[in-house]
């Protein structure tokens, strides 16, 4: 089974949208998937975006697309929840062409067993002022692997960019493992712009703190865990869709303690 999708989303000069974007489990056999989202923003227009990617089997394959320009003054503020599974990438390809345009990509991933999901995303600056956030935290455990690919590339008329990217990872067993590659091109000579990837365990001091308070080993690591996920999930605005992706992830850790 092959599908594939193609959707286009604009927003004309002052308009504001809310978008919740859901992927249903992939759960034939070999199936693969092609997913684009095409958004294209006027000036001044402003959209929040929300995306879920539910869990697919190990054999099947997904590439999930995010295509974005943005005009003078718009703003852009995207969360993606993966809930792993499979073969998944998912791209991000973001142009802010209009001065002072503001974009901000966030996500988490939740991923175990074989997984293997891989966010890649290319921001380009094109005019001067725009701002750009990139903050993903990836949860791998078992033998699952995760991949971080961001670029953030600043033109020469693209003064004044302020951009900041970072991806954090915790492993949670000893075959899982995280690839990190952040990346600045950088043409302009006024820009504040930073990015940082790190990969950790969880502190065995909090661990042994939690667990000395009579609260039980696999209790005690999903309390951590569920706090690295959450500096993600608080970067979705709104709260009932924020309280929605919380009850996500802790159902995703009450199967992992029950493992």
């Amino acid at each position: 089974q092959s599908v594939y999708t193609r959707s286009l989303v604009i927003l004309g000069a002052g308009a504001r949208a809310t978008l919740l974007e859901s992927f249903a489990p992939l759960e034939r056999s070999g199936a693969q998937e092609n997913h684009a989202l095409v958004v294209a923003l006027g000036d001044g227009a402003k959209l929040d975006h929300v995306a879920t990617i539910a869990p697919q089997t190990e054999d099947a394959v997904r590439v999930v697309s995010l295509l974005a320009t943005l005009g003078e003054n718009s703003a852009l503020n995207s969360f993606c929840l993966v809930e792993g599974g499979g073969l998944l990438r998912r791209q991000i390809f973001a142009t802010l062409s209009g001065a002072n345009a503001d974009v901000s990509f966030n996500g988490a991933s939740l991923l175990r067993g074989r997984d293997h999901a891989d966010t890649t995303l290319v921001i380009r600056h094109e005019s001067p002022g725009g701002k750009s956030r990139e903050f993903f935290r990836h949860i791998v455990d078992e033998s699952a692997t995760g991949v971080f690919q961001g670029k953030v590339s600043v033109a020469p008329l693209a003064q004044k960019t302020d951009g900041a990217m970072q991806s954090k990872a915790l492993l949670l067993s000893d075959g899982a493992s995280m690839n990190n590659k952040p990346e600045l091109e950088i043409f302009a000579d006024d820009v504040v712009c930073g990015h940082g990837a790190t990969c950790g365990r969880l502190d065995v001091d909090q661990l042994f703190y939690l667990e000395a308070r009579g609260v039980p080993k696999p209790r005690a690591e999903a309390l951590l865990i569920e706090g690295f996920a959450n500096e993600a999930l608080e970067r979705v605005k709104d709260e009932a869709t924020r309280d929605a992706l919380a009850a996500r992830v802790a159902a995703w850790l009450r199967m992992r303690e029950a493992l």
